[in-house]
């Protein structure tokens, strides 16, 4: 009998834990979430789980056991209490926590068996936690004046939530477990200057829509901004302005590592960046 993975999801209230379940939705796996957000679940995804393989539980129907999965993920609270009093203190239960790398946080590493540090997320519904903390006032500044300017020389890793979904996915499902710690970000280098040009125009092409207003600029076709991909690590024998880039940039390797045992596919984020960024813009506008 083919085994089915069991994977309980906290901190589901936000773009990355939408994009996990929809992601495992996909699969044949049972999800058990909080017991208030069945109801809410079960309506929004009836289509999913009425033709597909997925399961969806609450906390009280199936408690935390040796050998499932929990997947926590932003800054909680996460109800330590489980539904049948034991908390997380479960042998066997792999825990692991995923929590914006932009904060900074030092999480105690006591009660979970794996640390998670997301970078330069770009979510598609705005999300305090996970959001860039420079995204909302860039946004402003686009509805106020219609224009953004960089202000220093920064530098981005940016990645879709629907990316960073499904890496987490595909180690959830798989007999891997999550290492001690672990970075995720995008590949490719985006200076502030490139950011807020491929913000600008995707916003005045929006407006623009959303009018009929169209002009010249509106509708010729823009380059995308030549864009690198980066070593996957720090190495000291690399040239000496891609090393400086890679430092800037977390290691990914651990995360091309396990992938790549996983399914020999590793780290390849698919989603273009153009397009993760016309997802986020248009939450704000919407």
């Amino acid at each position: 009998m083919r085994h089915v993975p069991v994977v309980h999801l906290r901190g589901i209230d936000s773009s990355l834990g939408d994009a996990m379940i929809e992601r495992l939705l996909r699969t044949h796996v049972r999800i058990v979430v909080p017991q208030s957000s069945v109801d809410m679940l079960t309506d929004r995804f009836s289509a999913d789980l009425e033709f597909g393989e997925c399961e969806l539980f609450g906390s009280e129907q199936v408690p935390l056991e040796a050998g499932h999965r929990l997947f926590l993920m932003g800054l909680g609270p996460f109800n330590l209490s489980s539904d049948d009093g034991k908390g997380f203190d479960v042998d066997g239960l792999e825990i692991a926590l995923a929590i914006p790398g932009h904060l900074g946080i030092e999480a105690e590493h006591e009660w979970i068996d794996s640390l998670i540090e997301v970078f330069d997320l770009l979510p598609r519904r705005q999300d305090s936690v996970w959001q860039s903390p420079n995204f909302r006032p860039w946004m402003e500044r686009l509805e106020s004046s219609g224009s953004v300017m960089a202000g220093q020389s920064a530098e981005y890793w940016w990645v879709s939530d629907i990316d960073v979904a499904d890496a987490l996915v595909r180690i959830l499902l798989s007999s891997e477990p999550f290492p001690k710690q672990m970075k995720i970000s995008g590949r490719r280098s985006w200076s502030e200057e490139q950011t807020l040009e491929e913000l600008s125009l995707l916003y005045h092409r929006t407006i623009a829509g959303r009018t009929g207003r169209f002009n010249v600029e509106h509708l010729t076709a823009a380059p995308t901004p030549t864009i690198e991909v980066q070593s996957l690590m720090v190495s000291p024998q690399l040239p000496l302005g891609v090393e400086q880039n890679a430092r800037e940039r977390p290691d990914l390797s651990p995360l091309h590592d396990l992938l790549y045992r996983i399914d020999g596919d590793g780290w390849r984020p698919l989603v273009p960046i153009r397009t993760a960024l016309m997802h986020a813009l248009a939450d704000y506008i919407d």
